[in-house]
């Protein structure tokens, strides 16, 4: 690994009409080659990790994120911001209160955001 920096890649665009969630955690396992990215979703980009959503696009880079034990992290405020509850959610996702969200972007030395 390079040197210690705490890199953000941050899901806040829907699965619906864009790439963006594919091209958010392409860009994760890009960087996991020199960094351990955090990946965080936001906003809309919840929609891309429920369960009832076509994720053949963006499961290999979901299941290389698992197999190299980086999380997906997901900002309960915004799943309870669009009625959704961690039941709605696939299983390979760590949910986090918002509190704990902005303190993981306050640590972070670069946030990509998609």
């Amino acid at each position: 690994m390079s040197e210690e920096k705490n890199v953000i890649i941050i899901l806040k665009q829907p699965p619906h009409g864009t790439l963006y969630p594919v091209e958010g955690l392409r860009m994760s396992v890009a960087v996991s080659g020199d960094f351990e990215p955090i990946t965080l979703v936001i906003n809309d980009a919840v929609f891309a990790f429920i369960k009832d959503v076509d994720k053949t696009m963006y499961q290999p880079h979901m299941d290389f994120l698992k197999s190299i034990d980086l999380d997906i992290i997901i900002d309960k405020k915004s799943l309870d911001d669009r009625a959704l509850s961690t039941d709605d959610l696939i299983e390979d996702v760590s949910v986090k209160e918002h509190d704990e969200v902005l303190k993981i972007l306050a640590d972070c030395d670069l946030a990509i955001t998609f």
